[in-house]
């Protein structure tokens, strides 16, 4: 099990997040130094597999983040973040210039540092091998503070159901219809009912050191996030724990403070992850879910990353999780809380 204090030295206690809506990403320091130009260069199609129409390639970024190449007005293609904690497909200004984006109306974002007004910027078409959109209005975000070329928000995602095959690396975004049972996809997997709160997953049902908590699924998040409903909760059980004071910049360069440490036990599913780093924050998208006072976390790929495979299905409001193969439950525990 990795010590409180090599995972404290392992982190930059000034890295960024990018928050848009539930929207969370702490951001190591190396993820700030992309080039200033947007690179003219597409991103390179000619490997995706025969079955385009439904099977999409993903790669995992250095903040360990899934991005996929998107295709804009049916031009040069750019890899953005697959984000299931925002509700808005967001561009970067960078990229948006490059392009030369009209301009759209001014929107009002909810991001963890608070509101923002921001500009967007109009897409005609927006595609990757899976997804196809028309006249996106898209907020425009600063690349630095957003880390990436854009982000899928769940307006591209909902209506489907999004298969993540973390062990091949690919990444499936199926049509998904009501149904009662689960599919054939979702067989011998751990499956989580969810409600849907302004389009995002909520599992309500998931316990952390014992105490429920609501915890929303975030692809778009490196690291978990909770509030600090859910470390004064954690405080009163364990006044033993260690917290180290981190500072964090938002998406819209906002600096914000918040406090670290490790969970002991997040069960969901009756699956416990162990040790899991963690950062408390106030988190203003939580106030927009009606989550301020509640205990709750963004649960990121570092939790995520952990399991061979997950399905999140948007329309039938379940997230369904594969161990490793060999691995029981009991087994997964040991493993999580190595990694």
């Amino acid at each position: 099990m990795r010590s409180f204090d090599r995972i404290c030295r392992a982190i930059n206690v000034t890295a960024g997040i990018a928050g848009i809506a539930a929207f969370f990403t702490p951001l190591p320091a190396a993820a700030a130094d992309l080039p200033a130009e947007v690179p003219s260069e597409t991103a390179d199609n000619s490997n995706l597999p025969a079955l385009v129409p439904v099977l999409q390639d993903f790669t995992v970024d250095r903040t360990n983040r899934l991005t996929v190449p998107v295709t804009i007005n049916d031009g040069k293609s750019f890899p953005f973040i697959v984000d299931t904690g925002s509700e808005r497909t967001v561009i970067s200004q960078e990229l948006a210039e490059y392009l030369n984006l009209d301009t759209g109306d001014m929107l009002r974002l909810a991001t963890v540092s608070g509101p923002a007004t921001v500009n967007s910027y109009l897409i005609d078409k927006l595609t990757t091998a899976t997804i196809s959109m028309e006249s996106v209005e898209a907020p425009g975000l600063k690349r630095q503070n957003l880390g990436a070329h854009g982000l899928l928000g769940i307006d591209s995602l909902e209506e489907n159901k999004i298969f993540l095959d973390f062990k091949k690396g690919e990444m499936q975004v199926l049509p998904s219809e009501k149904r009662r049972g689960s599919t054939k996809l979702e067989r011998g997997m751990i499956v989580v009912t969810a409600r849907r709160k302004a389009g995002r997953m909520i599992l309500s049902n998931a316990l952390v050191n014992g105490a429920k908590v609501d915890i929303i699924i975030d692809t778009g998040a490196q690291s978990s996030m909770g509030n600090y409903k859910l470390r004064d909760l954690l405080r009163r059980r364990d006044r033993k724990g260690d917290y180290q004071d981190v500072a964090m910049k938002s998406v819209i360069g906002d600096v914000m403070t918040g406090q670290f440490t490790q969970i002991r036990s997040i069960e969901i599913g009756g699956v416990k992850i162990m040790d899991l780093p963690i950062t408390f924050s106030e988190n203003y998208a939580m106030k927009t879910l009606g989550l301020e006072n509640k205990p709750a976390i963004f649960l990121g790929m570092d939790a995520l990353g952990l399991f061979d495979k997950v399905v999140i299905d948007f329309t039938n409001r379940r997230i369904s999780f594969e161990l490793p193969k060999g691995s029981s439950a009991d087994n997964f525990r040991r493993l999580a809380a190595v990694r």
